[in-house]
């Protein structure tokens, strides 16, 4: 499953494949006056360990239609100590190129003396993510090298991407690595169209209506999340927002539920557990011999974890929709999720009843606080539900629920633990 952790909104990032490229030093050209209106503001509250902090950020979400977005981002840095070069002078946009495209990229540097600098769409350079596990993705990277990144220097950009939604909604992260001056968030809807916001980590801050079927929100002077050693997860931290949208006629009446998700994914799923001729004699060779039930359970996991090997092609939906079980029976290779597909539907011929569970492998990341939102999960498990009766020390990961029974939670990517056990 694509863990979409991050927003595709990016932010700067150290990009090793710059080094390798010829030098951009960028052409003399005037910076935006939103840039320009920081170069003097104050700081915000930072201490002596303090890279670079924001001075000034806008992403403005314009829906244009039930299948078509646009996002603006802005951001400006002010450099304050040398290590920010190498963390805040490359310009990292990820994006998906079957349902997102960067069609703009300006960054710009304003030194402390002397004239400003520009680079853009131009200079940038595109690659698919550095993942060795994924051997065919439709995700990519812009990366571009922003001049001059040097201590008291401010140095921003201005990126606009156009996607497809998936699901009616977006996500503001707003709390950053750095200490933040000031961030804007601003939303603009067709007629009829409505919104719901809902905040994590943070209090609620109200929206403006700037009339005209815009919305705006700002918060400011924020502090920054440094990485530490066994720190909770980025967003069990984070200040965000989910932001839920409605066309005329949609349900508005309450942002949609856990619940809601699950059947969003139901759907997606849907006719991808069918077995084919071939499969269906794996599964009676495989549990021919076994004697129990839960002996012929151990055969097919057995199976998965050692015959099926992880990897990843995640082409557009394809990186949260499974392929169907027969295909992953053929070409003897998947990943999390048509892993997860594949053990269904294999248990599915032993008369097993089983079910996806979507998962978060940074424990405490999401929570059935948090407002539901699309995106939150990066994996994907089987629970098995167990015949009546059946007990073994073995199956440790159960719980019981009201009103399927005992269900056995199973990683089938997960080959050095016996079956029933989560690592």
């Amino acid at each position: 499953m694509r863990a979409k952790i991050l927003s595709p909104r990016a932010i700067p990032a150290v990009a090793a494949l710059i080094l390798f490229c010829a030098p951009v030093f960028g052409a003399h050209s005037q910076a935006p006056e939103w840039m320009h209106a920081v170069v003097n503001a104050p700081l915000p509250t930072h201490d002596e360990k303090t890279d670079a902090v924001l001075m000034y950020a806008e992403e403005n979400l314009t829906v244009l239609s039930t299948d078509k977005f646009r996002t603006v981002v802005r951001r400006a840095y002010k450099v304050l100590r040398p290590e920010g070069r190498r963390e805040y002078g490359t310009l990292e946009i990820g994006f998906d190129s079957l349902s997102e495209k960067v069609t703009s990229i300006h960054a710009w540097c304003i030194p402390a003396g002397g004239k400003d600098y520009e680079v853009t769409d131009k200079e940038a350079v595109e690659r698919a993510p550095l993942k060795t596990e994924i051997v065919m993705t439709s995700a990519r990277q812009k990366l571009l090298h922003i001049p001059a990144p040097d201590p008291g220097n401010v140095i921003g950009y201005e990126y606009v991407l156009d996607w497809r939604p998936y699901v009616l909604q977006d996500v503001w992260y707003f709390q950053q690595p750095t200490p933040v001056r000031e961030i804007h968030y601003s939303l603009t809807l067709p007629t009829g169209w409505e919104f719901k916001d809902g905040w994590i980590n943070y209090p609620e801050v109200k929206a403006h209506d700037a009339g005209g079927g815009v919305w705006q929100w700002t918060v400011g002077d924020l502090k920054e999340i440094r990485e530490e050693d066994e720190m909770p997860p980025w967003r069990a931290v984070a200040g965000q927002m989910v932001l839920n949208l409605y066309p005329p006629g949609g349900t508005k009446n309450s942002p949609p539920t856990w619940r809601d998700l699950g059947g969003w994914y139901n759907r997606l799923t849907s006719g991808r557990l069918t077995a084919s001729p071939e499969l269906k004699q794996k599964v009676s060779a495989l549990t021919a011999a076994a004697p129990t039930p839960l002996d012929k359970m151990r055969a097919l996991a057995g199976f998965m974890q050692q015959d099926i090997r992880y990897v990843g092609i995640e082409l557009g939906i394809g990186g949260f929709q499974p392929h169907p079980a027969a295909e992953v029976f053929e070409h003897r290779y998947g990943d999390c999720k048509d892993k997860a597909t594949l053990m269904q539907s294999m248990l599915q011929e032993i008369g097993v009843e089983s079910f996806y569970v979507l998962i978060n492998t940074n424990r405490g990341a999401v929570t059935s606080e948090m407002p539901a939102y699309f995106g939150s999960f990066n994996h994907a498990i089987v629970a098995i539900k167990l015949p009546e009766g059946l007990t073994d020390p073995s199956l440790i990961a159960t719980m019981k629920h009201p009103q399927l029974g005992t269900l056995l939670f199973f990683d089938p990517t997960n080959e050095k633990t016996p079956f029933g056990e989560i690592g």
